[in-house]
Formats: structure tokens, C-alpha cells, sequence
């Protein structure tokens, strides 16, 4: 699941009424960052906190449920993983023994 930071700040941006100026000042940005903000891929945690605190909406909550999502998942991975890797078990067993007690195994294994 990619998170699409720069549009959902964006999103929230235009819900806020504030013009793109007076958000720059908000963030201690020039007016033309704002506009870069909307198409970034990842931000610095500084800066979020700041775009968090101005538009009054936390934005750090939609990292903890991706990564929430992604753990649980990659969890459900691995303990599929473990059931599967439990539920078999290998013995090696080096014996020495001679033809008729070699014999007579075999056929206790095969109940013959």
C-alpha cells in the first residue's frame, strides 16, 4: 500500500481555506514549496509536524495504520510460514546394524 503523502496533504490544504501564501508563512515555507508539497512522495518529520499543526489534522496517524497494515500482514506471512515448518520434522539417525536386525526393521516399518 503506497501512501501518496504529498496529495492527501493537499487534500487537506484545500479543506483548511487557507490561501497557499498564508500557508507558506504557517510553515516558515516560501509560497512556491507549498506547491511542490502536493506532489512529493515522502517528507521530512519536521516539516509534517509543522503541515500537522497548521492544518490541525494528524497526518503521522496514516504512517502508524500503514505500517499497522503492513505488519500485520507480513505477521500473517510468517506464521503461516511457522505452522507449515512446524507441522514437519525430519530425524537423521545414523544405526549400524547387521542384515537380519536390518531386516527385521523393515518389516516392523512396513508391518509385514
Amino acid at each position: 500500500m503506497k501512501l501518496d503523502i504529498g496529495e492527501i496533504i493537499r487534500q487537506e490544504f484545500e479543506k483548511s481555506g487557507l490561501s497557499a501564501s498564508q500557508f507558506a508563512r504557517m510553515i516558515n515555507k516560501e509560497r512556491t514549496l507549498v506547491y511542490h508539497l502536493f506532489k512529493r512522495q515522502s517528507i521530512d518529520t519536521d516539516l509534517l509536524y509543522q503541515i500537522c499543526m497548521v492544518l490541525n489534522v494528524d497526518l503521522f496517524s496514516l504512517f502508524s495504520e500503514k505500517l499497522r497494515q503492513e505488519n500485520n500482514i507480513i505477521g500473517a506471512c510468517h506464521s503461516q510460514k511457522a505452522e507449515s515448518v512446524s507441522s514437519k520434522r525430519k530425524i537423521m539417525l545414523e544405526i549400524e546394524l547387521d542384515d537380519e536386525e536390518y531386516q527385521k526393521m523393515i518389516q516392523k516399518a512396513l508391518n509385514i
